[in-house]
């Protein structure tokens, strides 16, 4: 069935959908904003009106073809036409399989009408490059509207190859995402390698990423490659950045605009071939306000940025999470657990998962080994309040520790000694910002100023 209308008009929009409610929804929409609008059942005959057409819009999930097979097919034919997706389906392989093609665009149904016409506007005027070759070994789960849009954007970034910084709590899968990025992308064929930040000693660091040079050091006895030379040709994970000390973003910022580096111990300038993709769970913004982290660093590593929210606020997703994870579970230990009792989900739904993804697979794993068959029927978690509580507690045992470790005659001096290790503890977070640790403990700056002079004249 072929609908044209408005054949006066200049812009033509195709739309393929084998649901008419859909087709007519998006007649109506764009047709009374002036669009020339084609609407198709199927991709039959498809070709001939691409050559009229300025932009198509196709169903990912055709009712005998798959929307995105049809693209891929009409890009090796030459078709350059800007495309978006409609989908009912939010999965990581079709939402990233579909963001494969770098200018196009994805619509979740049921459709908004302001968004359809936000998106057609902005595609207009698109032309598309050809596709590259797609192929996923690592998952991300989600199919709420906040993983849609973490799907569309790693589907982007498999495109190029801008430095990419991922941002989010712990436990969000950051680095899943960066992987998932890598096994999507060009270089896929090539190493995957991580630097996890913290985990070396700053004095090691550039020798953890750059190498070194027999005799660069004592205990140098052979030359060593660092992680961007392992990583050549493929992807550098660099996780936690912003743990790095603000004295060495200096060289790491050389290393981002210049991809090249000297090994310690050496005068040769070695050329980087690597993707570089960053992750951490700070504000990077407020650091760079703070003085903490480099604002030109900031800038480099963040051309493209990924952030993934925090489990709480995706509570959809859970079920979807739960399900994968359980059956994970029991293909990697062998046991049979069929699924979740309704009361054991409503536990887990009203919980906040502090450490989000992580943590909920760290306890379907426990959950899953301690009933081996049939359906969970609990989880051992507290709630929200519980854990609030317990912070409480531990705040009171550590108070009746200093108690019971203090002699009597030292008393005195006890909120003394509390206290300067507060001011040292909100002096180091603020980057010796007087001001601000004064007004967050209610006191003046000239009242700070005299118990600093207290505590080191000390």
């Amino acid at each position: 069935m072929v609908h044209i209308l408005n054949k006066d008009k200049n812009m033509r929009v195709l739309v393929v959908d084998d649901e008419c409610c859909v087709l007519n929804f998006v007649k109506k929409i764009l047709g009374t904003k002036g669009f020339e609008v084609i609407t198709l059942q199927s991709s039959k005959g498809l070709e001939d009106y691409l050559l009229i057409s300025d932009l198509l819009l196709i169903d990912i999930k055709l009712e005998d073809e798959n929307g995105i097979d049809v693209v891929e097919r009409l890009r090796t034919k030459g078709f350059n036409i800007p495309v978006i997706f409609l989908t009912d389906y939010t999965d990581a392989n079709t939402v990233i399989s579909a963001s494969r093609f770098s200018a196009t665009n994805i619509l979740k149904k049921p459709l908004n009408d302001e968004e359809l016409l936000r998106v057609v506007k902005e595609m207009l005027g698109y032309n598309l490059n050809p596709t590259i070759p797609y192929s996923r070994e690592y998952k991300v789960i989600g199919s709420s509207k906040a993983m849609f849009e973490v799907f569309k954007k790693i589907g982007l970034a498999c495109q190029n190859d801008l430095n990419v910084l991922i941002t989010g709590e712990t436990g969000v899968g950051k680095e899943v995402v960066s992987r998932l990025i890598h096994e999507n992308s060009p270089r896929k064929e090539k190493p995957f390698v991580i630097l996890h930040c913290p985990a070396i000693p700053w004095d090691l660091f550039e020798a953890e990423l750059f190498g070194y040079v027999k005799g660069a050091f004592t205990g140098a006895l052979v030359d060593k490659k660092g992680k961007a030379k392992l990583a050549e040709g493929g992807t550098l994970f660099l996780d936690e950045i912003g743990d790095i000390p603000y004295k060495l973003q200096a060289k790491l910022l050389a290393f981002v605009e210049r991809k090249s580096y000297f090994s310690l111990g050496s005068s040769k300038e070695e050329k980087a071939d690597v993707r570089l993709i960053f992750a951490t769970n700070r504000d990077l913004k407020k650091m760079v306000e703070e003085g903490k982290f480099r604002e030109d660093l900031y800038h480099r590593i963040s051309q493209m940025g990924i952030y993934i929210p925090p489990l709480r606020e995706r509570k959809e997703d859970i079920k979807q999470l739960v399900d994968y994870f359980i059956a994970f579970a029991n293909a990697e230990i062998g046991t049979m657990v069929e699924g979740v009792e309704e009361e054991a989900m409503k536990k887990l739904m009203d919980y906040s998962f502090p450490g989000n993804v992580r943590e909920l697979k760290n306890l379907i794993y426990k959950t899953v080994i301690e009933t081996k068959f049939g359906k969970i029927k609990d989880f051992d978690i507290h709630p929200e309040k519980t854990t609030v509580y317990n912070t409480t507690c531990s705040f009171d045992r550590f108070i009746d520790m200093l108690l019971d470790s203090t002699p009597e005659e030292d008393l005195p001096n006890l909120l003394e000694r509390i206290e300067v290790y507060l001011i040292k503890k909100l002096l180091e977070k603020y980057s010796g910002n007087k001001s601000k640790v004064a007004g967050l403990l209610g006191i003046s700056r000239n009242t700070l100023e005299n118990r600093l002079r207290g505590i080191f004249s000390n």
